[in-house]
């Protein structure tokens, strides 16, 4: 077991975004914990000072009242953006008609790169919906991606991957369904995306959690318990791992270049990998992560390698959530 001891407890801080968007506003908002929406206004959190490295920080005033919170903003294609939130819908449609919403994508946008196309961030939100949105900064026009037709019958999905041009998603009974996307979704106001089940993924039980690969346009991830498949996007499965016996769930799988954490009903997880083009794989096998505060049941689990945060070159550290909503890093 990889073992991380004491608590430091650390105190973040919060800053507005200005309309004006200045790149003071952007580099703050890139490097920050939490993004959200709050009356109206975009505002970010995040460390103060570098937060104390071989200790696990748990991180206090976190915003638990916020409209609307970022998870990730994903680029997905030119100028064209998959932006998951959390919040109440009628606050997410009030925000994608709101022109602020677009330039806050384009700034972020531009600070993205061939190594970098992805800012996740942590919510504390407790029961409200989940949302994916596929944004067009052109256009100023988007597609609520939970929104979808199967069978001719409209329906609600959630944890959306795109993958190459394919989105997927999990019904409500944990069904993975996938379908093509095209510029009608942004270009034509009110059409309904056809998917159809993946019966190759469906029929090993019900999905947990849908991921990325990274360096790949037609592989994804997918948890069944304790076993985490990988797939193509024509149903062909790839290849396979295991946790232990006692792992229930898989909540969440991040990766840097060199290894995969994974947040589970037992804690976290984190297994050495290599990434090569359109693949990647264990090198070693799982260890349980262990430490002051780091058992039970995890949401989530994330690396940052940003100097910047971390006060160090090279850097790496995780960010994790609890089941109760308790943000820790180390």
């Amino acid at each position: 077991m990889k073992k991380t001891n004491h608590i430091n407890r650390i105190r973040v801080q919060t800053c507005d975004i200005h309309d004006e968007m200045d790149m003071r506003d952007i580099n703050g908002a890139v490097r920050s914990i939490s993004l959200y929406n709050k009356g109206g206004k975009f505002m970010y959190q995040g460390f103060f000072t570098q937060p104390l490295l071989g200790r696990v920080n748990s991180l206090e005033g976190l915003e638990s009242n916020a409209d609307i919170y970022f998870r990730s903003i994903r680029m997905i294609g030119s100028n064209l953006f998959q932006v998951s939130l959390v919040g109440d819908e009628k606050q997410v449609k009030k925000m994608y008609k709101d022109a602020k919403f677009y330039s806050l994508l384009d700034r972020i946008g531009s600070s993205m790169d061939k190594e970098n196309r992805v800012r996740s961030y942590i919510d504390i939100a407790v029961k409200r919906d989940h949302w994916d949105i596929i944004a067009s900064v052109d256009k100023e026009a988007h597609y609520l991606a939970n929104r979808v037709r199967l069978n001719d019958e409209e329906i609600h999905i959630y944890n959306i991957l795109v993958v190459g041009d394919r989105m997927l998603g999990l019904t409500r009974d944990q069904q993975v369904v996938i379908g093509q996307l095209s510029p009608d979704i942004i270009e034509k106001p009110g059409v309904l995306m056809d998917v159809e089940m993946m019966e190759d993924v469906n029929k090993l039980g019900k999905a947990d959690h849908l991921e990325t690969i990274p360096n790949s346009e037609d592989l994804f991830l997918v948890t069944i318990g304790n076993t985490v498949y990988q797939f193509n996007i024509w149903g062909d499965m790839t290849h396979f791992d295991e946790l232990e016996d006692d792992v229930l769930h898989i909540n969440s799988i991040a990766f840097n270049h060199t290894s995969s954490i994974m947040a589970t009903n037992q804690g976290l997880y984190e297994v050495d990998v290599q990434e090569m083009p359109n693949m990647v794989r264990a090198t070693s096998l799982p260890r349980r992560i262990a430490g002051a505060n780091l058992s039970g049941e995890f949401q989530y689990a994330g690396y940052t390698e940003d100097p910047y945060i971390l006060g160090i070159h090279p850097a790496i550290g995780v960010f994790t959530k609890t089941k109760d909503n308790q943000v820790y890093f180390f």
